[in-house]
């Protein structure tokens, strides 16, 4: 058994490439990424929810409620780990960018705005966060009482992407 599996690992090690993305790569596949992964530690373990994100000056951010077991978690500890990935259906080809970062919460509504509108102009129709907020059944009041802003600022920052081959086709 044993044996078998060194020739199957050896077999996909001559069929796959993987390279390590460069910081322009790195920062264009975190711009254009549509879900994020947020990984935060609880008193249970470990605890890892999708996310709608944005990522400019080197930062990724994203709003959340201000209570919960998320904003619980990263209360506790703010060590967070953020990862993006991609894949094509039969996983041939991938990308995927892992971040060790610290977080921080933003609940001032005046420095939580320009997030907010950088998320509007990414999921949305472009309008301004005012013309948003005012649409009829939206309530700034209430919203801004309880949405908050969560900012990872990266420490470690990895990416990397694979491609599988036809090892016949390589001379």
């Amino acid at each position: 058994m044993k044996k078998i599996l060194q020739e199957i690992n050896q077999a996909n090690k001559n069929r796959k490439i993987i390279l390590k993305m460069n910081p322009d790569e790195i920062n264009q596949f975190l711009f254009c990424a549509r879900v994020g992964r947020i990984g935060i530690s609880l008193e249970e373990g470990p605890y890892i929810i999708p996310v709608g994100y944005g990522y400019e000056n080197n930062e990724i951010f994203f709003h959340t409620c201000y209570s919960g077991l998320k904003m619980d978690g990263i209360r506790r500890n703010p060590n967070i780990f953020f990862q993006v990935d991609e894949s094509i259906s039969d996983v041939s080809m991938y990308k995927s960018v892992n971040i060790r970062g610290v977080a921080r919460i933003i609940d001032d509504e005046e420095e939580m705005v320009p997030y907010l509108q950088a998320l509007i102009d990414k999921y949305r129709v472009p309008v301004s966060f005012d013309e948003y907020i005012g649409r009829p059944g939206r309530s700034r009041e209430k919203e801004m009482a309880v949405v908050r802003i969560v900012v990872i600022t990266p420490k470690e920052v990895t990416g990397r992407s694979m491609i599988r081959v036809d090892p016949g086709r390589i001379k």
